[in-house]
């Protein structure tokens, strides 16, 4: 079995809640880990060959490595770079709900993010301001009701579609590597880089689906009958959706040479890419355990999110000015979402230009005014490291 068709397998039934399994990626450094480690043999190993204690030094190059330099990174073990990474996108992130509803009865729940217009040094603390990101509203009850119909109706699917829905479980590196030439002894930090984009929307999404506690389908009906066991957290956003369309926006950026957004070969990969996301979002409803609205929030806050590890991953620097890379926030209120509203991932992503496209109906929409973002000199070491895996000598 390969790498990437073992990975799919890592959590099991909950699948891709389990992104931690995820850490098999860490396995691609090889040497030194305890487990398996033959201790006994190193200890009589050294008694036979090390001799009487004479410390001359090193024959290899052995300086003081100098502090706080991205450089070093390549010497770590990915589990331990990975909680570098993560302290550096969460850090800036907030989550919050309104202690009461708005005058229309509706209670948002906020991702807030920090904009920083001076980065912490030394004694220095950082300044700047807490701005919205994105924010949702869950639909009311007789709309789940209403999407239940269509639920009902993609059970139709379900033999047909029984192999992808299990295989979609766990994350889909098998799936992503059918689009893209995705293979973990060529791409180590392209693996890395997608495990913490997924560690990044489970964030966002495990906190909106607790905030907003939207009931599953088959809590609306008996005839449901999903035909996997249903996860016991929220069903809003989708996790699959949102880390689906995360992962496919990363990717079309990552691996495109072209740099032209309308450059035929980059808007056929994009089309692919989403697409596959699309249809592991409906892959879920097919299977009973998401409604459509479900899916359509999960997109929206994969654009935000794809966007946002994209600018800290390879926006500007902030300079002396204070100037930052500007990122658009969303909003999806779920009071607006018509009874009747199915999802085929393009009602707000035109998949030719990679853009958000506001559904007429109003349920999604930009923010007023972006959010600044500054660009994190470890991602951008990774991000780094991993497109030089799609455009360097050996690519």
């Amino acid at each position: 079995m390969s790498y990437l068709e073992g990975v799919e397998g890592v959590e099991g039934v909950e699948g891709v809640e389990g992104v931690e399994g995820v850490e098999g990626v860490e396995g691609v450094e090889g040497v030194g880990r305890a487990r398996g480690f033959p201790i006994g043999a190193m200890v009589t190993h050294r008694d036979g060959i090390a001799g009487g204690w004479n410390s001359l030094g090193i024959a290899w190059k052995g300086d003081e490595l100098p502090l706080g330099t991205e450089e070093q990174l390549a010497r770590w073990d990915p589990r331990i770079r990975q909680f570098t990474f993560e302290s550096e996108l969460l850090s800036s992130l907030q989550f919050a709900i309104d202690d009461m509803p708005d005058g229309n009865g509706r209670q948002w729940a906020t991702l807030w993010h920090f904009s920083p217009t001076k980065v912490a040094s030394g004694d220095a603390k950082p300044e700047g301001t807490w701005q919205k990101f994105v924010t949702m509203v869950r639909p009311k009850d007789t709309t789940l009701i209403k999407q239940n119909d269509l639920v009902n109706g993609y059970a139709d699917l379900r033999a047909d579609r029984a192999r992808e829905i299990l295989a979609q479980m766990a994350p889909q590196y098998a799936f992503w590597a059918s689009v893209v030439p995705l293979h973990r002894a060529r791409h180590p930090r392209t693996l890395e880089l997608i495990n913490i984009a997924l560690r990044l929307a489970k964030y966002a999404e495990m906190n909106f689906k607790h905030a907003l506690c939207v009931r599953r389908p088959q809590e609306y009906s008996p005839q449901i009958q999903p035909m996997i066991q249903t996860p016991i957290h929220g069903s809003l956003p989708s996790g699959h959706s949102t880390e689906a369309f995360t992962v496919a926006l990363l990717l079309q950026a990552l691996v495109s040479s072209v740099n032209n957004a309308t450059d035929a070969r980059v808007v056929q990969l994009r089309q692919i890419l989403l697409a596959q996301a699309a249809r592991i979002a409906i892959n879920r409803t097919v299977a009973g355990v998401h409604f459509p609205v479900d899916s359509m929030a999960g997109q929206l806050l994969g654009i935000a999110l794809s966007n946002y590890l994209l600018q800290r991953c390879d926006g500007p620097s902030i300079p002396a000015s204070g100037t930052l890379a500007n990122v658009d926030g969303y909003r999806f209120d779920g009071h607006k979402y018509p009874d009747a509203e199915n999802f085929s991932g393009s009602e707000q992503l035109d998949a030719g230009t990679g853009n958000f496209v506001a559904p007429a109906a109003g349920y999604s929409s930009k923010l007023g005014s972006q959010i600044g973002v500054t660009k994190s000199a470890r991602l951008a070491w990774l991000w780094g490291a991993a497109r030089e895996e799609w455009t360097g000598t050996y690519a």
